[in-house]
């Protein structure tokens, strides 16, 4: 079948919408461990067995997002995708399986690991993620990695 390319900003506003989930998850694994944001803030700089269970927290849930969902759900689709019609399927246009979305995730599986110095090297290298999209071909650095494209469906 031959797919067409998802738009720029389809994909920008999937992308939106899943990251407003991620970030509401988040709070509430906040609200669960009873850390305000100031106390969270002070937390970042220490370990903790607060910080610790609030990193799992986050990768569990980015996993289910990103990774179980569009696997085992929702053929290649995240939540955002699923509302705007859009789908991430392998180059070779077969569908995505557990190895292909965990390592298309691997930029937001390891942003959520809250160790001050590799979480600032992941907001970088997500920043450049992001610019790939204006690519002709539209595939970002986490496509190219895991032998993606995001397709209307």
């Amino acid at each position: 079948m031959d797919y067409e390319l998802a738009s720029r900003t389809r994909r920008f506003f999937a992308a939106w919408i899943d990251g407003i989930l991620s970030l509401l998850f988040s709070k509430l694994g906040l609200l669960i461990l009873g850390l305000e944001n100031k106390e969270f803030l002070n937390l970042y700089m220490y370990s903790s067995k607060q910080l610790f269970l609030y990193s799992i927290w986050s990768i569990v849930f980015i996993f289910l997002l990103y990774v179980i969902v569009p696997t085992y759900i929702w053929s290649g689709q995240t939540i955002g995708k699923r509302l705007l019609s859009i789908m991430v399927v392998k180059d070779s246009e077969d569908l995505v399986d557990l190895k292909t979305m965990t390592l298309r995730s691997v930029f937001d599986l390891g942003s959520q690991v809250n160790l001050p110095i590799f979480i600032d090297a992941m907001g970088i290298l997500i920043l450049v993620d992001l610019f790939f999209i204006f690519r002709k071909d539209r595939k970002t650095l986490h496509d190219r990695i895991a032998k993606t494209k995001v397709v209307y469906y």
